[in-house]
């Protein structure tokens, strides 16, 4: 039986309105559309429930709505999941599965070459795709590096630049394979490029020779443009030193590699037949290529296609007198997927129609991975919706913090003894502030399973809001059970 979409009072307004409620949680309170697009985190430790509890809730609810998505795998047995989720809210038509088959497949570099807009075909919006690649296979980003490091990471994206630029200017599609050829033909002296057989088995002279004829009638802009990288290869590359060259060649090997040997060549470096775009018309892309089973190129290629979709989606523009399909992105372990750029996106993601959901066990995976808790609380404070499901260590004080404090009554009685033998007695009351739930608390959520009847418990925070209690009560929590 599908899961329809949950009918409310507003239910003339638009569908993709955002009062329009994606979850009933009963007594007037649920999750809305204007909820999902201000971001869901979901903490709870391994076994906790919270894949099958809230975000099982959650993709329900975005899927019955007719959201398109991209999912990331971290696990091997997401994509049944996601199979079984589209099938019970009838959206497997929509479902695409990218996967080592092939059958689907996304030159990224092409499609962000020949995009039509504004910033179409700008070497530097194809560059940063190059950029972000490389930092996913550094495990780091180029803010944290400093020195000789920093320097030879400059070089190599001087040298991604002129890359890109080359085939542009001779008119060429750009994929790593041309790009690869380039740099491993590109001459390292002076006398090679007088010579004549360099020039006859070298690809990079001969996109050089194509480039000159293309541009030679084209505007001053653009013929100076492109003398700017004929002097890159034919002045600057072959006067480095060999140390430095070797070095920055090195890094762009070690960049492309992934996406030109298998699994990921015939997905990343050949046609298109899927793009981020789709997801707006409501197709659900899933990358079945788990980081558990291909390791760092399942996560390359993850994070490769993340942030294609993430830059497509912030071109998104609202239309007049209408709304977005909304579109998630979601990731079940998350810290694997996380970049400094997430909290870029997250600030802005709500206007383009962006539904972002990521889960993991506790903040501090998400610190491993961006340094420090700066970075960490610039990602969360843009995700503003938060399950807490069973749990230990410091997320729960960290949660606990989050939900505050209020004032409790304590009662104390006081006893002494006179100086003839009687006995006085007193009570003091006096108030202390206390959290509304204590850390303890995560730690005897319900895990789901036989033991708890197959009932998942989790206490949601939902950007400041207060939730109702039967006597009346407003608190800025609510506990939530959830039926595997």
């Amino acid at each position: 039986m599908f899961l329809r979409r949950v009918r409310h009072p507003e239910e003339h307004l638009p569908i993709h309105h955002p009062t329009n409620l994606i979850r009933d949680w009963g007594g007037g309170e649920g999750f809305r559309l204007s909820d999902a697009l201000t971001g869901v985190a979901v903490f709870g430790a391994t076994g906790s429930g919270k894949t099958s509890g809230p975000a099982k809730h959650l993709a329900y609810g975005y899927l019955a709505n007719g959201f398109g998505g991209l999912v990331l795998c971290a696990k091997k047995e997401e994509r049944r999941q996601w199979e079984e989720w589209a099938r019970e809210t009838g959206r497997t038509p929509d479902l695409i599965v990218v996967d080592e088959t092939a059958n689907w497949r996304f030159n990224f570099l092409d499609w962000e070459a020949a995009r039509p807009g504004e910033g179409g075909g700008l070497t530097i919006n194809i560059v940063a795709l190059l950029d972000e690649v490389a930092g996913a296979i550094a495990g780091t980003t180029a803010r944290h590096e400093t020195g000789s490091t920093k320097f030879f990471q400059d070089a190599l994206h001087h040298m991604n630049t002129n890359l890109v630029d080359l085939p542009i200017f001779a008119g060429l599609p750009v994929s790593l394979p041309l790009m690869r050829s380039i740099v491993s033909s590109a001459p390292l002296s002076f006398a090679e490029i007088e010579s004549e057989e360099w020039q006859a088995r070298s690809a990079c002279h001969a996109i050089l020779r194509e480039a000159d004829h293309a541009t030679l009638l084209a505007d001053p802009d653009t013929r100076s443009d492109f003398e700017e990288c004929r002097n890159y290869w034919l002045v600057e590359y072959p006067a480095l030193s060999e140390k430095t060259r070797s070095i920055i060649a090195l890094s762009f090997s070690m960049l492309a590699r992934p996406f030109i040997t298998r699994p990921l060549k015939t997905i990343f470096s050949t046609d298109t037949n899927v793009t981020p775009e789709d997801a707006f018309e409501g197709r659900v892309i899933l990358i079945d290529l788990p980081i558990q089973e291909f390791r760092l190129a399942g996560k390359i290629a993850q994070l490769a296609f993340k942030y294609c979709f993430q830059v497509s989606l912030l071109r998104r523009m609202q239309p007049l007198g209408g709304y977005l399909r909304p579109v998630f992105l979601w990731a079940d372990e998350a810290q694997n997927f996380v970049s400094e750029f997430d909290s870029e996106y997250q600030a802005v993601a709500r206007s383009a129609g962006g539904c972002t959901v990521y889960l993991t066990q506790n903040r501090e995976s998400y610190k491993r991975v961006l340094g420090n808790d700066d970075a960490v609380d610039s990602l969360l404070g843009n995700l503003q919706c938060k399950f807490f499901c069973q749990n230990a260590g410091d997320t729960n004080q960290w949660a606990a913090k989050l939900l505050g404090e209020h004032y409790v009554s304590i009662s104390g009685t006081n006893v002494s003894r006179g100086e003839r033998g009687g006995q006085h007695a007193g009570i003091s009351t006096h108030e202390q502030r206390r959290f509304f739930i204590e850390p303890s608390a995560f730690t005897t959520l319900k895990r789901g399973g036989y033991a708890n009847a197959c009932q998942v418990e989790a206490i949601v925070y939902n950007g400041g809001k207060q939730f109702q209690t039967p006597n009346g009560e407003l608190l800025p929590y609510k506990l939530l059970t959830f039926n595997q």
